[in-house]
């Protein structure tokens, strides 16, 4: 399973949480285009076949190296607070629940994107064409698809009754029914002659109706405040080397706390659940969820023979189909970063204030390996993404273990433990094998071969060629 998880090649590889998205992405690689060519491809591809995930109303950051800068950077893009959320709250006590109309936010991905595309070779056009495609053409239903849409079925029918495309009111999509979503194809299409202005004009203007309508704050002066933030990754220096992450207001600034050698939150092992859950907690929003239900995110990964890699984590937020409004017409997933994100307390330096990003668990993280090959990574999982990468680094930085792409597949595929309410559960023990919900995507630059390895637990797939 572990060989089975790693894909090499000499030209580029892409890891994504779909196979069909890590397909486009290798397409992109074979047109000419490069490692951000190839993950956004794939991105756009998940936001079609993932509706559940990520989209063009969610958020994202990414982490990214290029042979031309000596660090990696960290990309930040999300939305802030609407600007009547804050009085909103204190009206209602600060009882905000984390879905539904009052916790749709700004959307920060169009930004994202476009600020990505701009490290690539391809058009807009070009990046998007195959998702536009695979919505207007059709794709099969997946599995998980299947499970998030039963699970999240009571929300989406209090908000559309009438059903949806992904959640008919007749009868539930089965696995392998073919699906198509010619509004979402639209929204692309629009997305590549916009960019990060995709929501202004007609498209946002439903967007805030709708939101509106169902009782929430948004407002189309909201919508153009989003502000791209790029600067270089934040790094620790851990036991086994340096680690860089993604900058707050993400959680990459927990992951590197459980390793910062010089900083440790506890005495003991950086790895061990105890250190883990106290440097979540360390942070002023630091809740837990059982990892069941963590299921709003997605990631793709990229390399090139070039020298850059990229890990691209997007995101409707949690649990799964975001705020639960889908807006009819356009197949578009509405998330709730705000509802989620924010801490609904008078004064709280985490609370609702106007235009203010809220903290994340999105993050996404770099390391030099033992050969001195960059690696990068990340995993979709709510407040379950720092245990699951801690994990992961730890595989791939342990003395002793096997070198090279070979590691990327055992790191990737060994028993995991997660935090939950119910206290620390692993897998073979209180989960069935494999039972964990993490799909990390994991990229490498090495000297002759440009490697991805993808976590075989749901539908992940690396690439190469």
């Amino acid at each position: 399973m572990a060989r089975r998880a790693v894909a090499s090649g000499t030209l580029g590889a892409v890891a994504a949480g779909s196979r069909t998205a890590s397909g486009i992405g290798l397409a992109a690689l074979l047109d000419g285009g490069n490692a951000f060519d190839a993950a956004l491809a794939a991105a756009f591809a998940e936001t079609v076949v993932m509706p559940s995930k990520c989209g063009l109303a969610g958020d994202l950051v990414a982490l990214y190296v290029r042979a031309d800068r000596e660090e990696p950077v960290s990309v930040i893009a999300l939305g802030g607070a609407p600007a009547g959320l804050y009085a909103a709250a204190a009206a209602r006590d600060w009882q905000v629940p984390a879905v539904g109309p009052l916790s749709v936010g700004v959307p920060g991905a169009p930004a994202g994107y476009a600020h990505l595309a701009a490290l690539g070779r391809m058009s807009r056009e070009r990046l998007v064409a195959p998702a536009v495609a695979l919505a207007r053409r059709g794709f099969p239903w997946s599995r998980l698809n299947v499970l998030l849409t039963q699970e999240s079925l009571a929300l989406l029918t209090r908000y559309q009754p009438g059903g949806g495309r992904c959640f008919p009111a007749t009868r539930p999509v089965a696995e392998g029914e073919v699906v198509r979503m010619p509004g979402l194809a639209g929204v692309l299409e629009r997305f590549a002659r916009h960019g990060a202005d995709l929501f202004t004009g007609e498209l946002g203007q439903r967007l805030v109706g709708y939101v509106q309508e169902h009782g929430g704050v948004l407002d189309l002066g909201d919508l153009g405040t989003v502000e791209v933030t790029e600067e270089r990754a934040h790094s620790v220096e851990s036991e086994h080397g340096r680690l860089w992450a993604t900058n707050g207001p993400s959680y990459g600034i927990a992951l590197t706390r459980t390793f910062d050698r010089e900083h440790r939150v506890e005495r003991g092992a950086p790895t061990s659940p105890d250190t883990v859950a106290r440097a979540l907690a360390s942070l002023s929003r630091g809740e837990l969820h059982p990892a069941a239900v963590s299921e709003g995110t997605s990631t793709v990964s990229a390399a090139d023979a070039d020298g850059n890699a990229v890990v691209i984590v997007h995101s409707n937020s949690f649990p799964r189909y975001g705020s639960g409004l889908v807006l009819p017409g356009d197949d578009l997933v509405l998330a709730n970063r705000a509802g989620r994100g924010f801490t609904f307390e008078e004064g709280h330096p985490n609370a609702p204030r106007p235009g203010q990003r809220p903290l994340t668990t999105l993050h996404a993280w770099a390391l030099k390996d033992a050969t001195r090959s960059w690696v990068l990574g990340a995993t979709p999982g709510g407040a379950q993404q720092v245990p699951w990468n801690v994990q992961v680094i730890d595989q791939l930085t342990h003395p002793g273990l096997l070198d090279g792409p070979a590691r990327m597949g055992t790191a990737v595929t060994a028993p995991k433990w997660e935090i939950s309410e119910r206290g620390v559960l692993r897998e073979g023990v209180e989960l069935p094998p494999l039972g964990a919900r993490s799909a990390h995507t994991l990229v490498r630059l090495g000297p002759d071969l440009v490697s991805a390895a993808a976590d075989p637990r749901w539908d992940a797939t690396a690439v190469a060629s």
